[in-house]
């Protein structure tokens, strides 16, 4: 439609007035720039439609009009002076809200040229904040008239000629005198599940965001206008863009699908009936991941892992981690990466990598020097945590790239990526839960070797895992047939299509559970959504801070205390220490999870028990010394245990004593060996120790076979 700005302030100017006016009192004009909510408009003047149509078809030329309207708001409010008229010149119009011209980014084309669109994304790339010339200030140097113009086009050189009749030169800009705005150039990636087909390579589009603040990561809501740019001087072809002054960060998917789930009163009283099934979280967590036969330990892990703890904070408003880390350590053929990209796919917030694959900077974030419109070349790439953030970040083949650990060392700690190269000092949320899996380093278990030992994985790095499963392929008839069997009947049903035995769904009690529903059933007791007097925190603007959620009753407090005390009594003396304050954290977590996956008010003591079974799990299977008969966490930890850190001080005297008996201060490692042998030390052990003890310089071997104390 052709747009008069005479006709559209005939129509719409009182309307307007009387808006901005009501906006302008409430102090919505922030940074010179007043946000136009045409949503919020035409919800207090309904006649008056049109004017969305015509903002979305004429955005550029709908700008003037509405600055017009505002400068005359605030005018007639507080009244006009020298500076009240320079301010005034300086002032921007951000569109928000629009109706109806919602879009994918792959579908912004050509035919979208000039007009308004709205699009959502997750940003892969982000500049630094510039400066603007937003509002060029034009002065004649002949007869010295000024004018403003609104610059509309970055790519054009801004031109503008004396209005005066008998002058008409060509003006100069007054570059002190002009106002300006913050840009920060992004790169705006359509998300996985707003894709047709999840597997093609995803479309992006470039965005320059005005009056930024500066915003590197997160899925954001873009409201902009479609521009072009000359990609050749001498061909006529343009690269699509998007000039926007309104972006925001979107809401987490879990947060809006609360609360499409409390509006939907059926939808709850399903769940809220699975909740009060028996043995309802092994029932879900087997059908979680249904390609994979047994292993229900770990299935309800990553269950629960899902589900994730509750919601914290400290005074200082701090927020507790409510993610639990796992990690996966497999022999081949077990089907890690097969649980990894299903629960990668469960929710658009997870992400899967793997380290054969990816860097330290694609796992956390990358600050690297690219071609960029504006700026130096120095933008910021979030990774895969930063991508998760809110959700499972999923890490395939860990131990493959050593260098890559140091880097996720941060994430799991603090939960936040730091970045500081090229100017830019940022920090990027990652509040995700792990999902780590790895091969042994000889590709299957050594059952000669304790678990922890054959993974490589620094102390640092494996401590800040709170659940370690060792998952081995040992042979046995009857477990492979049905293995066999259940591998099969996948094929079958794939095959044709009949999803029924293992891939279809499942009834409980009258209830069908589907892929759908089972989603919806961790995002409602990952919310807390089923306490009422959550649903309308939901309503709006969510503040965690006011959520409810179960606390610990008195009796899995004291479960939970007593088995922490137990098992650290067991380290008095000389003794090992089996546990320490992080698996006492770590029973805490699974606690809530388990009683929110029961959607339960309060987390009584049988949540308490299972979080004490899984943890004892999984020392059974990494921490358990064979040599004592007991949980050694520093074993479990990649640390030496102290079983063996007992022989090393041993064969340490045994060195000492025979250095001084000898004639040359050596000790012969024969005589070594005859020693330790009086202290039950077999010859193997020896030989460990000692290599164990030059490698970290506490002995050393002047010549083969001989050796002395540094």
């Amino acid at each position: 439609m052709e747009f008069d700005e005479e006709v559209f302030l005939t129509l719409y100017g009182d309307k307007l007035k009387k808006y901005m006016k009501d906006q302008i009192s409430q102090k919505m004009v922030k940074n010179n720039v007043f946000e136009f909510d045409i949503g919020e408009f035409l919800k207090n003047y309904s006649d008056s439609c049109d004017i969305n149509d015509q903002i979305i078809e004429n955005p550029k030329l709908v700008e003037d009009p509405l600055l017009y309207v505002f400068k005359e708001s605030y005018i007639d409010l507080f009244g006009e002076d020298e500076h009240v008229k320079k301010e005034l010149e300086k002032t921007q119009i951000a569109f928000k809200n629009p109706l109806g011209c919602d879009k994918k980014i792959d579908e912004i084309t050509s035919s979208e040229m000039n007009r308004l669109v709205k699009f959502e994304g997750n940003i892969i790339k982000a500049a630094k904040v510039c400066a603007l010339l937003k509002k060029a200030c034009f002065v004649c140097r002949a007869c010295g008239e000024i004018s403003y113009k609104t610059i509309h086009d970055y790519f054009e050189q801004p031109r503008s000629y004396c209005k005066n009749q008998n002058c008409r030169s060509e003006m100069s800009i007054d570059y002190d005198s002009s106002a300006y705005v913050n840009i920060q150039e992004l790169e705006i990636q359509q998300p996985i599940d707003l894709m047709r087909n999840p597997d093609d390579p995803p479309r992006s589009i470039r965005v320059f965001l005005e009056n930024s603040d500066g915003i590197y990561s997160g899925r954001v809501d873009v409201v902009g206008t479609v521009m072009k740019k000359l990609t050749r001087p001498n061909m006529p072809v343009f690269e699509i863009y998007a000039k926007s002054n309104h972006v925001k960060l979107g809401e987490s998917f879990q947060k809006i699908e609360v609360k499409d789930i409390i509006n939907n009163y059926d939808l709850i009283n399903t769940l809220d009936e699975l909740g009060k099934k028996e043995n309802i979280i092994d029932i879900l967590s087997n059908y979680l991941i249904p390609q994979i036969k047994g292993y229900d330990l770990v299935k309800k892990a990553i269950f629960l892992q899902q589900v994730k703890a509750c919601t914290k904070f400290l005074p200082d408003g701090s927020e507790l981690r409510k993610d639990s880390h796992i990690l996966l350590i497999t022999d081949p053929g077990i089907g890690k990466s097969t649980m990894l990209r299903k629960i990668s796919r469960l929710f658009p917030q997870n992400s899967y990598a793997s380290v054969t694959t990816a860097t330290g900077g694609g796992l956390t974030a990358n600050v690297v020097r690219e071609a960029t419109e504006i700026g130096d070349g120095w933008v910021v790439k979030p990774g895969v945590f930063v991508r998760a953030n809110e959700g499972t970040a999923c890490i395939d083949e860990l131990t493959v790239d050593k260098n890559v650990m140091k880097y996720i060392l941060e994430a799991m700690e603090s939960q936040t990526i730091h970045v500081n190269k090229g100017g830019i000092n940022v920090k990027l949320p990652a509040r995700c839960a792990v999902l780590a899996a790895c091969n042994p380093k000889r590709g299957r278990f050594d059952r000669n070797m304790g678990v922890v030992e054959q993974i490589g994985i620094p102390a640092p790095l494996l401590s800040r895992f709170d659940l370690i499963f060792p998952l081995k392929d040992s042979p046995d008839r009857r477990r492979d047939a049905e293995i066999a069997e259940h591998i099969l009947d996948t094929h079958v049903e794939t095959a044709t299509k009949n999803y029924s035995k293992v891939l279809g769904s499942i009834k409980i009690d009258g209830i069908t559970v589907d892929e759908n529903l089972i989603k919806n059933y961790i995002i409602y007791a990952r919310t807390c959504a089923y306490f009422d007097e959550n649903h309308h925190l939901y309503a709006g603007e969510v503040d965690e801070r006011k959520i409810k959620s179960p606390p610990l009753s008195k009796g899995a407090k004291k479960l939970i205390r007593d088995y922490y005390v137990d098992m650290r009594k067991l380290g008095e003396g000389n003794n090992p220490v089996p546990v320490t304050a992080r698996q006492l954290e770590a029973a805490i977590r699974i606690s809530e999870m388990h009683a929110k996956a029961r959607l339960s008010r309060e987390v009584e003591e049988k949540d308490a028990k299972i979080a004490i079974d899984i943890i004892e799990e999984c020392l059974r299977q990494v921490a358990y010394d064979p040599e004592t008969g007991k949980f050694d966490i520093d074993k479990g930890m990649g640390e030496i245990p102290k079983s063996k850190v007992d022989k090393m001080d041993k064969i340490v005297d045994i060195i000492r004593e025979l250095s001084v008996l000898s004639s040359n201060g050596l000790a012969d490692e024969c005589d070594i060996v005859e020693k330790a042998s009086e202290f039950q030390i077999s010859e193997k052990d020896v030989s460990d120790m000692l290599s164990k003890l030059k490698k970290s310089a506490d002995v050393f071997s002047p010549k083969y076979g001989y050796y002395r104390l540094t």
